[in-house]
């Protein structure tokens, strides 16, 4: 009778395994429709000619030997700002703002593009796994102070990477930095800061995402190098540096985790800059999300900024010098 019982139960299980493992298949390879020609941004910011000059050209060497491309913006600052870019981008575009702040010594600018982006090597769009990115923020941290003689270090991101740079910071086993700027930040589709899509930035892959996290609740990540996250950018704009798609591993570490207790965990000061016509957020959202950590962080809506020219607009420029003068 005993024997019978285990059988069943086993029996039971297997059917049960076999069940699981073929919804998550289905939702995984689940045919997915991409759109052409959407209208999301306003680009004119990102194809204007401009004569700021790049920063000099440095690899820097992860804990895995790969090398990391990235400019320096030197200034007379004893302080070192990381300069994180957005989703399926890479750093030219940050080299208006590293510029300025580099000339008015509000820090010496790093602007690194993320592994799997731009000038590094490897699969694009994709990273080892997920967690890999504060591993590579860690050792940009180190080498900001080893080379570059940082005093202090402020991290800083726009869009996706103004997201990731509060990942990192509201989690307390990461290296503590001195400042954060989260720049029109992206924290999440669950966020109600989120516009449907980013505004239309995105096509979300939602029944590969869910597929995948159920085969991960079982240990099992070797699909997750699958493109889960695809980019509605227009051709004109494209070029060989640009990232067409991101990966599950990709996806789930370039991006806020757990948006509200990473607010809560933030003890550092913060500066969160939102444009009030920015096509992916409800800028008044920003205020409402980030009262948690009101003893830290100062929220600023700027008016008639939209999501890319934030990063060139000359009040970016004059707040931020405020505020780091007064943290």
């Amino acid at each position: 009778m005993r024997n019978k019982i285990l059988k069943w139960i086993i029996k039971t299980l297997l059917i049960s395994v076999v069940i699981y493992t073929l919804i998550c298949l289905t939702l995984i390879y689940w045919p997915i429709k991409l759109e052409k020609n959407v209208t999301n941004y306003d680009y004119s910011s990102i194809k204007e000619n401009t004569n700021v000059a790049l920063g000099v050209e440095q690899w820097v060497k992860m804990r895995d030997d790969k090398e990391i491309f990235s400019r320096v913006y030197k200034s007379q600052s004893k302080d070192v700002m990381i300069l994180i870019h957005g989703s399926g981008s890479e750093s030219r575009y940050l080299s208006e703002i590293a510029n300025a702040m580099a000339s008015e010594n509000i820090a010496t600018v790093i602007t690194p593009d993320i592994r799997g982006h731009g000038r590094n090597k490897g699969k694009r769009g994709d990273i080892d796994f997920i967690g890999q990115l504060e591993n590579d923020i860690e050792d940009l941290i180190r080498f900001s102070k080893k080379n570059l003689n940082a005093k202090k270090v402020i991290l800083a991101g726009h869009s996706s990477g103004g997201g990731f740079v509060l990942r990192f910071i509201g989690n307390p086993k990461n290296s503590k930095v001195d400042k954060a700027i989260l720049i029109s930040p992206y924290l999440g589709y669950n966020s109600p800061t989120v516009k449907p899509n980013s505004g239309g930035w995105v096509k979300v892959a939602l029944k590969r995402i869910i597929g995948l996290s159920m085969l991960n609740n079982l240990g099992i990540k070797n699909l997750n190098h699958l493109p889960v996250l695809f980019f509605n950018r227009p051709e004109n704009i494209n070029d060989s540096l640009q990232v067409p798609s991101y990966s599950y591993n990709m996806t789930m570490n370039f991006d806020s985790k757990n948006y509200q207790q990473e607010i809560k965990n933030i003890n550092i000061p913060c500066l969160v800059l939102v444009g009030k016509e920015d096509e992916s957020f409800y800028p008044g959202q920003f205020p409402i999300v980030f009262k948690p950590s009101k003893k830290f962080t100062q929220v600023e809506i700027m008016e008639n900024v939209k999501h890319l020219d934030i990063v060139r607009n000359s009040k970016t420029f004059r707040l931020i010098e405020r505020w780091n003068k007064k943290n």
